[in-house]
């Protein structure tokens, strides 16, 4: 019974303690405590809907890639938009088109960099291992397509391919 009791007061003990480790600022804020933007705040501003994500490729042009699809959706992860194939897992892996286009701080806060890569400009780049495809576009943002589909051996000619297109409706 005291082994119990002992528990017991270990436990209450322990919460009290994080209680007090964490603290508490009495709900005060002024302007000299607040944050400056850092790179949490840009990665959770791209999942924000902006609107028409979903414009900037076509139907045709996601479906001769990835087959039927959900006709796109935003995309949390990368902001923009993300069309999901309806057919299911091809090979353990549901396919899926990202396209985005982000300010550069919120490039810089979710891309995954890649190699240098050619045909898009100075500080294009695609990484493989992600299919992913980064390039600059407008006036200083950045557009990505995400290529996540089965075959490895088309996953770059897909993502240039859907890039250009990109680039072409920015």
């Amino acid at each position: 019974m005291k082994i119990l009791r002992l528990g017991q007061v270990a436990i209450v003990g322990g919460a009290l303690a994080m209680v007090v480790a964490c603290g508490s600022d009495g709900g005060s804020s002024s302007p000299t405590s607040a944050k400056t933007p850092g790179a949490d705040d840009f990665a959770s501003a791209v999942t924000q809907a902006k609107g028409n994500e979903c414009e900037r490729l076509t139907k045709s042009e996601v479906s001769e890639v990835i087959g039927p699809n959900d006709g796109g959706q935003h995309d949390y992860e990368l902001g923009g938009c993300v069309w999901t194939a309806s057919s299911g897992a091809k090979d353990g892996l549901v396919e899926a088109i990202h396209a985005t286009v982000l300010s550069k701080a919120e490039y810089e806060a979710v891309a995954e960099i890649g190699e240098p890569v050619s045909g898009f400009g100075d500080g294009a780049t695609y990484d493989d291992g992600h299919g992913e495809l980064w390039f600059p576009c407008g006036s200083g943002d950045f557009c990505g397509i995400k290529a996540k589909i089965s075959d490895p051996d088309k996953r770059k000619d897909v993502a240039l391919r859907l890039g250009k297109s990109l680039q072409g409706h920015v």
